[in-house]
This record gives C-alpha cells, sequence and structure tokens, in this order.
C-alpha cells in the first residue's frame, strides 16, 4: 500500500489585496469561522427594524477590524480605528466587496 500525505503548508491560497486610506496595503486571508458569525450576526442586525444605527455602524466596524485584522502583513486594526476613519458607505462597499467576490469566488470555484 502506498504512503500517502497531505501537507496543509502547500496549499494554494488566495489573498485579497486591500488598500488603507493612509496607503497601507494588506493581504487580507480567508475568513475565521469567527468571522463568518460575526457577518451572520450583522445581516441579522441590518435586517432588525428597530435595530440602533449606532449599534449596526459599531457591529460593521468590528466585521471590517476582524476581516482585515486577518492578514500576511501580520498588523492587527482595531474597530475604533475604522469607525474613526471610515463611513457606513465605506465600510458597507468593503464588507460587500469582501464576501461576495473575495469569499463567494473562492466557495463557488475552489480551484
Amino acid at each position: 500500500m502506498a504512503n500517502l500525505s497531505f501537507n496543509f503548508n502547500k496549499i494554494k491560497r488566495t489573498y485579497f489585496n486591500v488598500t488603507l486610506k493612509d496607503g497601507s496595503v494588506l493581504q487580507v486571508k480567508m475568513p475565521t469561522k469567527n468571522t463568518f458569525g460575526k457577518v451572520q450576526a450583522l445581516n441579522r442586525l441590518q435586517q432588525d427594524e428597530n435595530a440602533d444605527v449606532g449599534d449596526v455602524i459599531d457591529t460593521m466596524a468590528g466585521v471590517m477590524a476582524d476581516c482585515l485584522s486577518n492578514n500576511l502583513n501580520g498588523i492587527k486594526v482595531n474597530a475604533e480605528q475604522i469607525a474613526d476613519d471610515y463611513d457606513i458607505e465605506e465600510m458597507t462597499a468593503f464588507i460587500a466587496e469582501y464576501y461576495e467576490k473575495f469569499v463567494g469566488g473562492i466557495q463557488n470555484n475552489p480551484n
């Protein structure tokens, strides 16, 4: 019988290159399970007509910070920094692009 092996270090990875407003470029990795859970919570919050706008913005900033902090550069981004530097339109655009094109694209075409 053949000796089979699998090496996680040899998996071809895909990254999402993000240029921040200050010119920093991050190579963002695929989200973790924890980040997916936060996105689902954000979706539920956005659908709640009684949700406080401040809570929605804080949650969006947290999700965006989590996504951006999961990068090859080792740079950590915090939610306060995102809330201070980015408006709701920018956060919405990033989260949509990240999940629809980056994560969704990989899920639809895993090869």
